[in-house]
């Protein structure tokens, strides 16, 4: 029993504050505030009240494809053609536009009236027939070549300094050379022919040239040098024209030849010596006469003896082939 008084006298104690926290959480004991009247200007705005309802983009095209046929024909233009725009029917107003559009269309259709033009035509087929005759001569007259020549001749000679000389470019670009050697031991005189050989194998003229190729080059001695050329080349049974000049390996056209200054100075000295022979004799007789024609011969046969140089060539002498373009 003294257990429940006790409970029930502390049951107070622990029901009171819960029950004053959710008084109080719901609002118990608050006064209601009071509205006080602002003053000064009234900022809010009401909002937008629209009689239409909301549409999609493809009802918003509709109606402003409505609105322009609704009214598509231009006052302007009825006034153009001379038609009011309060017209009582629509398809009359229709019919008066296909009809003078069909009268416009009518007149533009008609074919133009075309004036004679014999005389045009004639002075055309005169033209064309010149035309005609300047092509089939297209090839160059002689006679006004050769007075052009003349004429640029005389040119030339009233005005020496207007003249000028043109050059020929030179030819600096490197080239890759043939290797070749003399084929034999040869002694060969000024215009000569010279026996070769190729050292490799080289493609001339879509042609192949395999090594040991022989060729023939005519030769011609000038300033210690035997200066060689090869104009053609015999592969079997085919002649392949070429232009091929013979270097040596000291990089410089043609083959030394020193001993060809020595052999010009002889043989000059020697042609010098027997011009200057004479055969000095009073008698007139036959005799005489055939001695001194003897001697006349034998000048003569042993200048031409004595002028021709020969060169030796070694056999086996490296030498480089450049061709010509």
């Amino acid at each position: 029993m003294e257990k429940q008084r006790k409970f029930y006298l502390m049951l107070p104690l622990l029901v009171i504050p819960f029950l004053t926290m959710a008084f109080w959480a719901l609002g118990g004991g608050k006064t209601a505030p009071q509205q006080t009247a602002a003053k000064g200007i009234d900022t809010t705005l009401p909002q937008a009240q629209f009689k239409a309802e909301k549409q999609d983009k493809m009802r918003v095209y509709q109606a402003s494809s409505r609105d322009s046929a609704h009214n598509g024909i231009s006052p302007s233009f009825l006034k153009a053609m001379g038609m009011k725009k309060d017209s009582t029917s629509a398809d009359a107003s229709a019919e008066r536009i296909q009809t003078q559009l069909a009268q416009l269309h009518q007149q533009l259709s008609q074919p133009q009236v075309q004036q004679p033009a014999e005389a045009s035509d004639q002075k055309i087929q005169q033209l064309h027939q010149l035309m005609r005759s300047v092509k089939s001569n297209q090839q160059e007259d002689p006679q006004m070549k050769q007075l052009s020549q003349m004429l640029t001749q005389i040119q030339a000679i009233q005005n020496p300094g207007s003249v000028k000389v043109l050059k020929k470019p030179e030819d600096n670009t490197p080239f890759k050379a043939i290797p070749a050697i003399i084929d034999g031991k040869q002694k060969v005189v000024n215009g000569g022919a010279v026996k070769l050989k190729l050292t490799d194998s080289v493609i001339i003229k879509n042609q192949t040239l395999p090594k040991g190729q022989e060729l023939f080059g005519v030769c011609q001695i000038t300033n210690q040098r035997l200066l060689l050329t090869i104009q053609n080349i015999r592969l079997n049974e085919q002649i392949i024209p070429v232009n091929l000049t013979v270097f040596s390996l000291d990089g410089m056209p043609g083959i030394p030849a020193p001993e060809a200054e020595l052999s010009g100075a002889a043989s000059s000295g020697a042609s010098e010596a027997v011009q200057s022979m004479q055969f000095l004799t009073m008698d007139q007789s036959l005799g005489a006469q055939a001695a001194a024609g003897g001697v006349n011969a034998a000048k003569g046969l042993f200048s031409k003896k004595v002028k021709k140089i020969r060169v030796k060539l070694k056999d086996e002498y490296p030498v480089l082939l450049k061709i010509n373009k």
